[in-house]
């Protein structure tokens, strides 16, 4: 090669290879804090995508167990839908250099036959309860896929061997025979027959799935076998008696009941990091300051699906003309690091609009602080996740505002201030604001929602508030309910505001109440 070219070569190579490793360098093994509940094996280099729509119920029953078998070693599955899981797919192709091999798209004994040399056989189930449930919660350590009878001579004829007829076994039986092989740290509870999702991640993790009545004795003897700090994934069917019952017994709840891909997504590390944090901002007098927060993002199977791309909510093409406050759970830093990230990428951060993130309720997730009987040990972790997921308000709901169930939260340092909200009506705290530890507790003011207040109401309630910022009166959190309201509901509402009320993020509202309320 010329000499003179020569040179210029390696500049240009290095120039590429340069742009690759910035483009590719912030992907790294993906990392737990200390006593995570949440396991880990190996990065994915290419995923083998299925689309729900060519499968029936029980195949993807079948599918999600062999995802989550395969995800103990290296996830080497994603499974898309009409949702929001392509949007994230799209993401780990483009901006993390994962292979997307579509040749299994609909192809159920194809990709069976692919990957069973990586299983030891198939549990045998009928798809309704409780067989499924038994098969869900053994498929992770016998290393079986779960095959219904439709299914199940095909599946023979690829080679499997039957491991386990369940279909005549119960909760009692499971737990009798199989009670030390499960991981102590995780539970997951959904009802499967409706649909077979975060079976993938239970068997990953080889977790006991179950759903019984929320004070059966099933449920009491596997909450019994709980360690302190235990998450559970998914959801009931009555939320108040939920939440109440696992904060009792010292049990976190992650509302994930249609979630996928979590075997796969929680397998990727990455930095998870806010655009911005506004901790100093100028004081104008005589205007009443008000931050509206987006409600129910402890709901990660919502955010994984329809939050992203639906104008209702993040989708909205409207949402950089506002300043908005959204919660969000600080688990989704473990559970799917590049979903949170590009949430936080994707972030408004301009003049008229900027959005800021929450940790969603109640911080590590879904508890009862009143409830809950180790608070310490339960603010000490979220501590930890708030620094890894960069958040640095906390939205609490809860029964009781009493110093003895909050002064936890506020003695951690990555806390810089508690929004709160009453179970049974979020704003009953009348836009009240507590200290502790020289840090704020706000209480909801009014809400926006349906069945309270609407655009037009709020807005005439908060144009007549009080102007004073120096007093608690002059400030304003509203907390904004995502199923019967939307970010068009909040632009309305501040169209209606009057020239002295002033809108702002949850970091800039929390900072203007530090700097100018007397205390």
């Amino acid at each position: 090669m010329n000499k003179i070219l020569f040179p210029v070569f390696i500049f240009i190579l290095l120039l590429f290879f340069t742009g690759y490793l910035f483009k590719y360098s912030s992907v790294y093994f993906p990392t737990r804090i200390s006593k995570s509940p949440y396991p880990v094996s190996h990065l994915p280099d290419t995923l083998f995508v299925i689309d729900d729509q060519y499968f029936t119920k029980p195949q993807l029953l079948t599918i999600h167990s062999l995802q989550g078998i395969l995800a103990q070693n290296k996830p080497k599955i994603y499974q898309v839908n009409k949702y929001g899981y392509k949007t994230w797919l799209n993401d780990l192709v483009q901006n993390y250099g994962i292979i997307a091999d579509s040749s299994y798209i609909s192809d159920f004994y194809g990709l069976i036959n692919k990957f069973k040399n990586k299983i030891s056989g198939y549990i045998l189930t009928d798809y309704n309860t409780p067989s499924i449930y038994i098969a869900s919660s053994m498929a992770g350590f016998e290393k079986t896929i779960i095959v219904t009878p439709k299914e199940e001579v095909k599946i023979k004829e690829l080679g499997l061997t039957l491991i386990h007829d369940v279909r005549k076994n119960n909760y009692k039986w499971l737990l009798k025979n199989y009670e030390q092989m499960f991981n102590k740290n995780l539970l997951f509870y959904a009802q499967l027959n409706a649909v077979p999702y975060l079976v993938d991640y239970s068997i990953f993790s080889k977790s006991i799935f179950f759903y019984e009545e929320i004070n059966s004795a099933i449920t009491n003897k596997i909450f019994s076998l709980s360690k302190i700090n235990t998450v559970l994934l998914g959801w009931g069917d009555n939320e108040f008696n939920l939440i109440t019952r696992t904060s009792q017994n010292s049990i976190i709840v992650i509302p994930a009941d249609w979630a996928l891909n979590l075997s796969t997504l929680s397998n990727i590390g990455v930095e998870t990091r806010q655009r911005s944090h506004i901790t100093k901002t100028k004081a104008i007098e005589n205007v009443h300051t008000v931050c509206f927060l987006m409600s129910d993002g402890d709901n990660i199977q919502w955010v994984l699906n329809k939050f992203s791309t639906n104008d209702r909510w993040y989708g909205n093409k409207f949402r950089n003309k506002i300043p908005l406050g959204w919660t969000i759970s600080p688990s989704l830093t473990e559970l799917a690091p590049t979903v949170l990230k590009q949430l936080y990428y994707t972030a408004s951060q301009n003049p008229k609009g900027r959005d800021y993130f929450v940790a969603a309720p109640s911080g590590y997730g879904y508890i009862f602080p009143d409830e809950y009987n180790n608070l310490r040990l339960y603010s000490s972790q979220l501590n930890k996740l708030l620094t890894k997921s960069d958040l640095h308000i906390v939205n609490i709901i809860g029964n009781s505002i009493e110093e003895q169930y909050l002064s936890a939260y506020l003695k951690q340092d990555n806390i810089d201030a508690l929004f709160f909200y009453y179970y049974k009506n979020y704003s009953a705290g009348k836009g009240q604001i507590l200290w502790n530890n020289n840090k704020p507790i706000v209480t909801g003011r009014y809400n926006l929602w349906n069945g309270f207040e609407n655009s037009k109401s709020l807005a005439e309630k908060i144009n007549h508030l009080s102007k004073n910022i120096h007093s608690q009166d002059g400030y304003s959190l509203i907390p904004v309910h995502v199923w019967s309201k939307s970010v068009d509901s909040v632009m309305s509402c501040i169209k209606n505001l009057n020239k002295n009320i002033r809108v702002v993020p949850p970091d800039e509202f929390v900072a203007l109440i530090k700097e100018n309320v007397n205390h």
